[in-house]
């Protein structure tokens, strides 16, 4: 085999073995393995349609700025609108926290995912 054959070998096997550790990570939310969501439907004290919760931190590191997803079906399973909210307050490592927001009508079904957060500070007790 020349030089050139095997330097183009080399090459497609570096090729064909990243493409699959990519694939295997495919679908997977990072948010997913730092937060688990727990939610049930709720109403406001004026009546409102709401979705309230616990966003469990399974991270050693402290996080604020977070902000849910509220995704929903109605009795006849037609989505509708996605709510977006802010979760007041910081998680620290291994600890929840609680929300409770409205949403704009009731739902048969709702997801609430992690739609964005920051972490701050150093690991657990920092």
């Amino acid at each position: 085999m020349t030089i050139r054959g095997l330097a183009l070998a080399m090459m497609l096997t570096t090729l064909a073995t990243t493409g699959t550790a990519l694939a295997q990570g495919f679908g997977a939310s990072p948010s997913d393995r730092v937060f688990q969501v727990t939610w049930n439907a709720a109403t406001t004290k004026r009546g409102q349609p709401a979705v309230e919760g616990y966003v469990a931190n399974q991270t050693g590191y402290s996080y604020r700025f977070i902000v849910l997803a509220v995704d929903g079906t109605d009795a006849a399973g037609q989505p509708l609108p996605t709510t977006t909210f802010y979760i007041n307050g910081e998680v620290a490592a291994g600890d929840r926290l609680y929300f409770k927001n409205a949403v704009p009508q009731a739902g048969a079904n709702y997801r609430v995912t992690v739609r964005s957060y920051e972490r701050f500070g150093g690991g657990a007790g920092m």
